[in-house]
């Protein structure tokens, strides 16, 4: 019976977190969203060239929390080794309302942009059933990975990733 039960729990947990992750080649859905420092409005399709971490969060999320100083030390690295512009992580809010999020954003750090997203519209496109969702784009606009939740561990998942999609040659038919 002890056995069974073990068997059985290591079987749930494989499955729980083999569903946090996903290798795919779907199109990543555009969007345009305001910078919530600045307003300036920012989309996905003026990356196209570099790989993008697009991340969804909040600020009463608490794996968020430990996720957004993880990727700004993941950008700074990368950013570093590898050629410009070829590395970009886009966070966008879904906070309730912009004080929420800059109540947050004033504890922090964080040098990559972060938009607001406040009708929804991204979070249906992208099918979002918890926080944190991170998608990895390449350089063709697709999504490579699809990762729910956070981890330490996925940090050099995304590295190792993000390198491998950088130095890939570009497919034909651009």
């Amino acid at each position: 019976m002890n056995l069974f039960k073990s068997i059985f729990l290591s079987c749930v947990l494989f499955a729980s977190c083999a569903a946090t992750f996903a290798e795919t080649l779907k199109p990543a859905a555009n969007f345009t969203l305001p910078d919530i420092y600045t307003g300036e409005m920012i989309d996905l399709a003026s990356y196209k060239g570099s790989v993008v971490l697009v991340d969804f969060w909040a600020s009463w999320c608490g794996p968020c929390q430990a996720s957004l100083p993880e990727y700004e030390a993941l950008r700074v690295k990368l950013q570093a080794s590898l050629p410009k512009n070829k590395f970009e992580v886009l966070a966008i809010n879904v906070d309730g309302s912009k004080e929420e999020a800059m109540e947050f954003l004033s504890k922090h750090q964080l040098t990559f942009p972060i938009l607001k997203e406040s009708s929804g519209k991204s979070q249906r496109d992208y099918e979002l059933l918890a926080m944190p969702t991170s998608f990895l784009v390449d350089q063709k606009g697709l999504i490579r990975i699809a990762h729910v939740g956070f981890n330490p561990n996925y940090i050099a998942l995304l590295e190792k990733e993000v390198r491998k999609l950088v130095n890939e040659a570009p497919l034909i038919n651009d």
